[in-house]
């Protein structure tokens, strides 16, 4: 299982909206791309911390995502 597909499933909401926001615009974008490539290459230790610091987010839908990595 990659590490996007373990936010989506083992995660709460912040996880699978952030994975969800990541998949859907992977296509459309390269930095969403790049960004899915390297979730998916994280060391377990890179990825419990992006899982901690998504799980102090309040992500209600995608944009709050796209904010919180562009802005």
């Amino acid at each position: 299982m990659s590490n996007i597909q373990r936010l989506a499933a083992e995660g709460g909401k912040n996880h699978r909206i952030f994975a969800a926001t990541v998949v859907d615009l992977m296509h459309s974008q390269g930095f969403y791309d790049r960004l899915y490539r390297a979730i998916n290459e994280m060391t377990d230790e890179s990825y419990n911390n992006l899982y901690n610091q998504l799980s102090s987010q309040n992500f209600n839908n995608p944009l709050d995502v796209i904010f919180w990595l562009e802005c």
